[in-house]
């Protein structure tokens, strides 16, 4: 934006003098005179790199039509112009099209008629540009390397432009490239004063993601300047227009299965297997399984559009035969087969992906092969595609967009069920593991219908599974995440090029999104405080630990694991411990007590701390564990003080300093 504000004053001069140079070279009567607009720019996506903008269009009048010229038409934009070069690495498939072709048009007589449109005829190459059927004073005839417009040849009584080419591609310049394109030597011959002559700037597409969506949600606008040269040759009113508007396209967010809300739970732990049945056989089964079922599972993906038209498919079926300044609301522009061939045809439809990371070593994921229907008015629908790490197909160009060219459906024998999700079919959508290479993997679907009338909102089911094995540190642990873009999505500095390659239309870049939490695998731990234990001055202390995991709360949650006591603390006149920790011999299982006291030792391996004053800090490799001490100085029956306590669990809520997700403890 900064560039093209430096060029304005430039470009404000430039437009004072192309519009008030008059073309009085071409003859007698009322000069040459053209009229820029842009009609209705569209909202185009603060991610995309190849946004299709508005068409900008010259209703020109006036001139002498016996003094034809040629003349170069040049646009500038406040960004990069990404149209897509063609294989030779110059022609780009936006088009000029002079007299709207193949639309209805009123004759000599005005008797308007589809008879009189203008035909559709190509010129092959910029150096056929000027060619003509016979010769016309002021153009040249037949140039080197021309072809003869057979295409257009002498209508006595059409008020079209007639024997020359009338559909020319545009040029990468020399000069400007990045931000500019230009249509070198085409033929004008001027309408006079009862007539009109229309010019349509087409299939021009630039880089939204470098203007980018404002904060305050006031759309920023993108910019063509429109230039002929040699100046004076036309004069044009009003050459600056406004031909996109940038806003934010895409919203995502992780949802739970229902889409009712944020998620219920999002920690789960490493000694509770989930799902573990499809774990074992990943090629079948439903998610979640009666094994290890956990509906916190499965979790939601939202994908919700920013305006109304920022989901599109390929492109309509008919579009292969648009008229000029039709509207589809599509990936691709104007698409005529019998002529531009794939001119304005995009690869692919919008494409959503889902980039997972961090998943830890141990996890199968899985995705839903196809959106989840949440409401009958919402149309828009996508399935799930293969695609290369950025997110593109393969390239799609036949201009043809019947049902049988829509992307093909990765087919799941997995099946993700939300208990919660009711009103969809099938009930139990398919599903397909996600590869995942180091913790990192993606999915990626493609719109295939959208609804042009409402915001929609597609949503995806995810889902993982694991076979619990903590003593072989299986799931690994860590919290994974989840980035929700558009696709095919580079990050490349010249991304947002012309020359970029792979030139795959569309592209985008990640906007403005950011890593979701999707689930946290904790260890299956307890840390308990015991605050105060001593074997000092006739006293001694009792210590019991509960394995609680076995319980009638839930299933699945028995879990065996050791516990490590780690003594802080003096011996008598202040002398250092002789023993700072020590560890059980055997695991305390689910429904286990282990007992000690701290001059003895006791159970499971546990000496003790003879002569110790000071605290304990238990750390047991299992969950629900819960302690109690007793301090006393004497015999049950003979002593004169005695005091108990519940150890202090750590994890909790209320007291955590461990990191750790644990219960929930009541007061």
């Amino acid at each position: 934006m900064v560039a093209f504000r430096k060029l304005s004053p430039a470009l404000a001069v430039a437009a004072l003098l192309f519009g008030s140079v008059s073309a009085y070279g071409q003859g007698s009567g009322s000069p040459l005179t053209c009229q820029a607009n842009s009609g209705v720019a569209p909202t185009v996506r603060s991610e995309g790199l190849t946004e299709l903008l508005g068409d900008l269009v010259l209703n020109c009048t006036g001139g002498n039509p016996a003094n034809p010229f040629l003349a170069n038409f040049q646009i500038f934009l406040n960004t990069n112009v990404t149209s897509r070069l063609s294989s030779d690495g110059v022609t780009y498939d936006a088009l000029l099209l002079v007299d709207e072709p193949g639309v209805a048009r009123a004759d000599i007589n005005g008797v308007v008629s589809q008879a009189n449109a203008t035909p559709f005829c190509v010129s092959p190459n910029t150096l056929s540009n000027p060619a003509t059927q016979a010769p016309i004073a002021g153009l040249p005839a037949n140039p080197a390397g021309s072809t003869l417009p057979t295409c257009n040849a002498t209508n006595a009584t059409a008020t079209y432009q007639q024997n020359t080419y009338n559909v020319f591609r545009g040029v990468r310049p020399n000069v400007s490239p990045d931000t500019s394109i230009v249509w070198p030597g085409v033929p004008v011959i001027p309408p006079g004063s009862n007539r009109s002559r229309v010019f349509r700037f087409t299939n021009i597409r630039g880089n939204a993601a470098s203007i980018g969506a404002t904060a305050s949600g006031l759309p920023n606008q993108i910019i063509a300047f429109i230039s002929p040269n040699p100046p004076g040759s036309v004069a044009i009113d009003n050459p600056q227009q406004t031909i996109g508007y940038v806003q934010q396209g895409l919203v995502f967010d992780v949802r739970n299965c229902n889409n009712s809300g944020g998620r219920n739970a999002t920690t789960f732990f490493q000694c509770t297997s989930v799902s573990s049945n499809v774990f074992n056989a990943p090629t079948s089964g439903t998610l979640p399984s009666s094994t290890g079922a956990d509906p916190n599972s499965i979790i939601g993906l939202r994908f919700r559009e920013g305006f109304q038209t920022a989901f599109k498919i390929r492109g309509a079926v008919g579009q292969e035969s648009s008229t000029p300044g039709q509207v589809f609301n599509t990936e691709s522009g104007f698409v005529n087969a019998t002529f531009t061939g794939t001119a304005g045809v995009a690869d692919t439809g919008t494409r959503l992906m889902a980039r997972f990371n961090n998943v830890p070593a141990g996890i199968r994921l899985f995705v839903s092969t196809a959106n989840i229907p949440q409401a009958s008015t919402n149309l828009s629908t996508a399935v799930l595609v293969t695609s290369d790490p950025n997110g593109a197909g393969f390239q799609n160009l036949t201009a043809s967009f019947a049902t049988s060219t829509l992307p093909t459906q990765v087919p799941g024998a997995v099946t993700i069920a939300c208990p919660a999700l009711t009103g969809y079919n099938p009930a139990t959508p398919n599903a397909v593991e996600v590869p995942l290479s180091t913790g990192a993997g993606q999915a990626v679907w493609e719109i295939t219908s959208a609804d042009q009338s409402n915001l929609d909102t597609l949503f995806f089911l995810v889902g993982f599974a694991y076979s619990a094995n903590a003593a072989q540190n299986n799931p690994g642990l860590g919290q994974s995440t989840v980035t929700g873009t558009f696709a095919p999505m580079f990050t490349a500095s010249n991304a947002g090029t012309a020359t970029f390659s792979p030139n795959v239309i569309p592209r985008f870049t990640a906007g403005a999104a950011t890593a979701q939490n999707l689930f946290l695998i904790s260890a299956c731990s307890t840390n308990l405080l015991f605050p105060f234990v001593t074997n000092q001055a006739g006293f001694d202390t009792g210590i019991a630990i509960a394995n609680t995991s076995q319980d009638p709360f839930s299933t699945g949650d028995a879990n065996n694991g050791t516990c490590t006591l780690n003594y802080y603390g003096t011996l008598p006149n202040g002398a250092p411990l002789t023993t700072t920790s020590e560890t059980t011999t055997s695991p305390v299982n689910a429904g286990q007590t282990a007992t000690m006291v701290l001059s003895t030792g006791g159970g499971f391996g546990l000496r003790g701390n003879p002569n110790m004053q000071g605290y304990i800090i238990a750390q047991c490799n299992f969950r629900f564990a819960h302690g109690f001490a007793f301090i006393t100085d004497g015999p049950i029956g003979q002593a004169r003080v005695a005091e108990g306590y519940l150890a202090i669990v750590l994890d909790a809520p209320t007291t955590n300093r461990t990191g750790q997700t644990g219960e929930n403890l009541g007061n």
